[in-house]
């Protein structure tokens, strides 16, 4: 039988005034998209920007897709959502929750919430691929890194770079 992967995807989500950019909606769509031709579970947050075009494109490949909500309002998925798991925690827990739920996670671009969703990985010591290119923290954190492999002397698990959709489940399928 062939291992069950739950992926993680972690990025930006959008508003009317901040806009996901074109580029970052492709690479997350594509990401969704290969993960679900390996027969990959892809969990994110549920709701738009990064999270809904990763989900479309899971689910244009005919994959599953999960989203840890962070209200009790499965209303609030995106359409691309088979399994909606609300939560009532809020962002901050949700993002925990769906941490401790995935074996691994990639992260494209993002802001503070996917920043400290990027630390929750790797304190719990998830395989970690960063999208270069994909804007946000994404494309800022590599510049701090310790020793350019972590996020701190604990070297809890080494943080990856990827510069394809195609690279970073290359490098994903690698590590789980």
């Amino acid at each position: 039988m062939e291992k069950i992967i739950r992926l993680g995807i972690i990025g930006q989500s959008e508003r009317p005034w901040d806009p996901l950019p074109e580029n970052v909606w492709q690479i997350a769509y594509r990401v969704g998209y290969l993960a679900a031709k390996k027969k990959w579970i892809v969990f994110s947050g549920g709701r738009d920007g990064v999270m809904e075009a990763a989900s479309k494109g899971a689910k244009d490949a005919g994959g599953i897709t999960v989203g840890i909500m962070p209200s009790l309002d499965k209303n609030e998925a995106n359409k691309y959502i088979d399994i909606p798991i609300t939560t009532g925690c809020g962002i901050g827990m949700r993002s925990e929750l769906m941490i401790q739920t995935v074996d691994c996670v990639i992260m494209i671009g993002g802001k503070n919430g996917t920043l400290k969703e990027l630390s929750a990985a790797y304190l719990n010591k998830k395989p970690i691929v960063i999208l270069n290119g994909s804007g946000g923290f994404a494309d800022k954190i590599k510049r701090i890194l310790f020793e350019g492999k972590y996020l701190d002397s604990r070297k809890n698990t080494e943080i990856l770079f990827a510069d394809t959709p195609e690279q970073a489940i290359d490098l994903i399928s690698h590590l789980v």
